[in-house]
């Protein structure tokens, strides 16, 4: 009896204990105490916000490291391609420009020469104007004055002529070259007025009388005509 009352008063005892203490577990493990489960919560806490910032920094890193990851590969691709050059294609004329007409000292020393032979041939004798001393023809008129004091005529059309001894285009016929011969046996005469038109050669004809405006022709002498325009032309 005495044993049975024992055990009883200890049942009493441990029950007043455990009701006493609120912060007491039961589970599998046995009996656990509020004071232990604290620090386990605790740890259980610190050990999460751990692994949470562990984990949101890996994430970082990984944000931050995979826009320099590509940076990188498209560095390297551009790095890589080597860049092209661009082909500076020279345009290149087929034809030869050919030069603009102009009169030298070259060329008034080649008509001179072939303008000699060619009247020797016809029998005839031309003084040249010098660029000094007025050229006078038979009938009176005085080249280059005449230009500036007469008017002409070609194909019953007013021109305009002017001395231009390096073929420099001031007017519409620029003379270049004046020949002349004087016919005093017949009271007749020939004049040459070797020109550019629109920097073409052209040899005009004047053996009328002395009259305003002076009537010229194109001359008609295919020789002539064709050597004047070969020396021009450089040929």
């Amino acid at each position: 009896m005495k044993k049975r009352m024992l055990v009883g008063i200890t049942a009493l005892l441990v029950t007043t204990l455990l009701t006493g203490c609120s912060n007491i577990k039961f589970d599998k493990d046995g009996i656990r105490f509020g004071s232990s489960s604290k620090v386990e919560e605790k740890a259980a806490k610190k050990s999460s916000s751990k692994s949470s910032s562990s984990s949101t920094a890996k994430t970082i890193k990984k944000a931050a490291v995979k826009p320099s990851k590509i940076k990188d590969k498209k560095k390297s691709k551009t790095s890589s391609k080597p860049k092209k050059k661009k082909k500076v294609v020279k345009k290149v004329n087929s034809k030869k420009k050919k030069s603009t007409a102009s009169w030298t000292s070259q060329k008034d020393q080649q008509l001179n020469n072939f303008v000699a032979s060619w009247s020797q041939n016809l029998q005839q004798q031309y003084q040249k104007y010098d660029g000094q001393n007025s050229l006078k023809a038979i009938n009176g008129l005085s080249y280059p004055d005449v230009f500036t004091q007469r008017s002409f005529t070609l194909n019953n059309r007013n021109i305009e002529l002017r001395w231009s001894p390096k073929g420099k285009n001031i007017a519409q016929y620029n003379v270049v070259a004046i020949y002349n011969d004087n016919f005093k046996d017949k009271n007749w005469h020939l004049t040459y007025l070797f020109c550019l038109h629109n920097k073409k050669p052209v040899v005009l004809l004047e053996q009328g009388h002395n009259t305003n405006p002076i009537i010229v022709t194109v001359a008609k002498d295919s020789v002539l005509k064709n050597s004047f325009a070969k020396i021009v032309n450089g040929r």
